[in-house]
């Protein structure tokens, strides 16, 4: 049963993999879709892209991965680290987090969650770093390495990581109080 649910939260991280990281500030601010504020689930985005793509007569069929990545980009779609979080912690828990209403320093302190020793650390739980601005989400934890996904700049997008456990970058391991 758990290595069915890691297997099928797998398949929806790979609906995530390739999207352009997006966060909702300056000039390009939108108050619309859940897609267009960097907050949407991989189908939203994927839907709202077709839609545009329409709009502007493109063909997706036509395109390589990494000229819809720069489609995409053009038009102020993708995710950024919470959005996608609180995405997949909805899919693997069946939790009602609003990624509109959380940000990755909110997801990763009290009340919302707790602080876990590494030792701890299993699928759903999640790495803060650079003081709160960024969030990780962990897929599987084994022996000394924790695989993780993120959505970052530097990154290019959500991507696949791994990081190991006596590492610097790793700052602190969170579990949501919701889903123990």
């Amino acid at each position: 049963m758990v290595r069915d649910k890691l297997t099928s939260l797998k398949q929806e991280i790979l609906k995530y993999i390739g999207l352009p990281y997006f966060k909702n500030v300056g000039k390009h601010h939108n108050y619309g879709e859940n897609s267009l504020v960097g907050k949407g689930t991989a189908k939203e985005i994927a839907l709202k892209t077709i839609e545009i793509a329409n709009l502007q007569n493109v063909k997706l069929l036509d395109l390589s991965p990494e000229q819809i990545y720069n489609f995409q980009k053009k038009n102020f779609l993708g995710i950024d680290c919470s959005g996608l979080v609180c995405n997949l912690l909805n899919f693997y828990f069946h939790t009602d987090l609003n990624p509109r209403k959380t940000s990755s320093d909110m997801l990763t302190l009290e009340p919302l969650a707790k602080t876990i020793s590494i030792e701890h650390a299993t699928t759903g739980d999640l790495i803060r770093q650079k003081n709160g601005k960024h969030v990780l989400f962990i897929i599987d934890k084994i022996d000394d390495i924790i695989y993780y996904v993120d959505s970052s700049l530097a990154g290019r997008g959500v991507r696949f990581g791994e990081i190991k456990t006596n590492s610097i970058s790793l700052q602190s391991i969170h579990r949501i109080r919701e889903v123990q």
